[in-house]
């Protein structure tokens, strides 16, 4: 890792880059500790469940949001069970700096695409889907704008337009961002969601979530990104009302269940 990456990082992710810990009332055995190198050589963490289901529909990588509790999010707030249950194989995995997983650089991006190449080593009969929250979300997004991503289709909750929109209410992180656009535009262009959208690969389906009662990243932000998305996918948003920000599952569980569910069985060609 670089002394630039690393001097950038801090005011963003310093907060959050702790010692990870299991995620309390989750079952360590039934998940399986894993390891795999991004496009870089660094090591990435997470955990692998199998579908609990069968016939298996498919393979779901998640990419968590900006938590200490990294991958955890998924664990403990019941997603990975949900998805392993309707039938899915699923993937939980740490960005790089995050969680287990070695620190590198912000290519984000390309730790999705990193996961993805190994659940398909997992699960190589099965279609694959991503499921991202926030930070997440954004960043499966931009990996989609790659030929190489191996996703059918993709859950996106919360996705955020650019940096400076989703840093906009902290101070330093925001004007490091601006100073960004000045000085390396390349960077900042590189990692922007709403760019991406434009050029998604492989013409996905995407279903876009977003809470109405979040601030963050308000539903306006999925109706922009729905239009980005238009000429490159297949795109179906829900907007759950009086649901915060990456807190449609635990707001309307029922229906973010059948929601999901159904979406990703269409979108992966299997609706029984």
């Amino acid at each position: 890792m670089s002394i630039i990456d690393r001097t950038l990082k801090k005011p963003f992710f310093g907060r959050f880059q702790r010692p990870w810990l299991w995620p309390d009332g989750v079952p360590l055995d039934r998940w399986e500790p894993i390891t795999f190198p991004n496009r870089k050589g660094t090591t990435l963490a997470g955990v692998f469940g199998a579908a609990e289901a069968s016939p298996a529909v498919g393979a779901v990588v998640l990419a968590h949001p900006l938590s200490v509790a990294a991958k955890g999010f998924w664990l403990k707030h019941g997603h990975a069970e949900l998805l392993r249950r309707a039938g899915f194989a699923v993937l939980a995995f740490d960005f790089n700096g995050f969680g287990e997983s070695d620190s590198l650089d912000f290519d984000y991006p390309a730790d999705v695409i990193a996961a993805g190449a190994y659940l398909r080593s997992r699960a190589a009969n099965l279609p694959l889907a991503v499921m991202g929250a926030s930070f997440g979300a954004g960043w499966a997004l931009c990996a989609m704008a790659h030929g190489s991503h191996p996703f059918r289709a993709a859950v996106l909750e919360a996705a955020f337009p650019s940096l400076p929109f989703y840093w906009r209410r902290y101070r330093l992180p925001y004007a490091i961002l601006r100073a960004s656009q000045l000085l390396y535009p390349r960077l900042e262009q590189s990692l922007r969601p709403s760019g991406a959208a434009q050029r998604l690969k492989n013409n996905p389906q995407v279903l876009l979530i977003y809470g109405d009662a979040d601030s963050l990243t308000p539903p306006q932000v999925g109706v922009e990104l729905q239009a980005a998305m238009s000429t490159c996918a297949l795109v179906e948003r829900w907007t759950v009302p009086e649901a915060d920000h990456n807190l449609a599952l635990q707001t309307a569980p029922d229906g973010y269940g059948h929601r999901v569910t159904d979406f990703l069985r269409r979108a992966l060609g299997r609706n029984e």
